[in-house]
């Protein structure tokens, strides 16, 4: 029997018009006021008018699928997203109506927190309740340093180095970037921060000996304290102290979208080189080979540890 390999991932809006929408999705069925949407309006707009993400994620699937059918066991990759089409809900009743009975889910972020990886899980399984159907889904929590995802963002972070022609590694600072999470929502044993410096301890065994430092981004609208320090505060401190090439890499994310393109790719760019600074961001993994054989690796291993492959 064929087993069902699902990706899970944020959602995107696929148009101007589809933006009100998408935001209310993720406030709980809130509409933004008219100077909120019309903020994130602008920013799409200045992306090209809609995420890639999608597309991309989609493109992930298709190249995992024929990676995963190499082998004797055969799957079928599906993509579920949580705040817009394909809403996850969707995509377990059209798995359920093809008689899958072994699901294996996949969120497309390395590293967990009961916040973001967590909201999906409970989301899959609340889907499963209100469809009423009969599946068994297991989910890949971990795979932060599964070392051909650390080879695949090594390999980038050396190309980014390499952006700096003739400039010495100890001169360039890499800032990893990840998302933000308020920490109001987070329980004290949350493992994402320390999952996050474990990737960047594996990486640096891979890239060398390079001057780094965690930033946050993209935090949200909700009260309370969120994770800190701000790419933007990091930023500012390193132009204190004269430091003159910023390398950013995106750690947490695997997928173009609104965070890379316009967040790092517009707004820390544009601060960055409004206090003298040459900057430049990695490429980020998407479906490049190196990271698809690492999904392909992640999902075979835990089928392994389940005694189903």
């Amino acid at each position: 029997m064929m087993t069902a390999i699902l990706l899970l991932s944020f959602g995107s809006p696929d148009s101007i018009e589809s933006i009100e929408s998408f935001v209310a999705n993720i406030m709980g069925g809130r509409k933004p006021s008219p100077e909120q949407l019309q903020k994130i309006k602008e920013r799409y707009q200045m992306i090209g008018g809609y995420s890639p993400l999608l597309d991309i994620t989609r493109k992930q699937a298709i190249a995992l699928e024929k990676n995963l059918n190499a082998g004797e066991k055969k799957f079928k990759v599906f993509v579920g997203m949580r705040y817009w089409h394909p809403f996850i809900k969707d995509v377990l009743n059209e798995i359920s109506d093809k008689k899958f009975e072994d699901v294996v889910s996949l969120v497309m972020s390395p590293h967990y927190s009961a916040v973001s990886t967590g909201g999906y899980i409970r989301a899959v399984n609340g889907a499963r309740i209100e469809l009423n159907i009969n599946i068994n889904i297991s989910f890949i929590k971990n795979w932060h340093i599964h070392p051909l995802f650390i080879e695949a963002l090594a390999e980038e972070i050396k190309k980014g180095l390499a952006f700096f022609d003739g400039i010495h590694a100890s001169e360039i600072q890499v800032i990893f970037s990840a998302h933000s999470l308020p920490l109001r929502l987070m329980p004290d044993d949350d493992p994402y921060l320390k999952q996050l410096k474990e990737t960047i301890d594996s990486v640096i065994k891979f890239a060398g000996n390079i001057s780094w430092h965690l930033g946050f981004q993209s935090k949200g609208i909700g009260r309370g304290e969120w994770l800190e320090p701000s790419v933007d505060a990091i930023l500012e401190k390193l132009s204190g102290e004269r430091k003159r090439y910023v390398l950013l890499v995106p750690l947490s994310f695997v997928s173009d979208h609104i965070e890379t393109l316009y967040d790092i790719d517009i707004i820390y760019k544009k601060m960055a080189e409004s206090l003298g600074m040459t900057f430049h961001r990695t490429n980020s993994l998407n479906d490049s080979p190196k990271f698809i054989e690492s999904l392909s690796d992640i999902i075979k291993e835990h089928l392994n540890k389940e005694g189903k492959e």
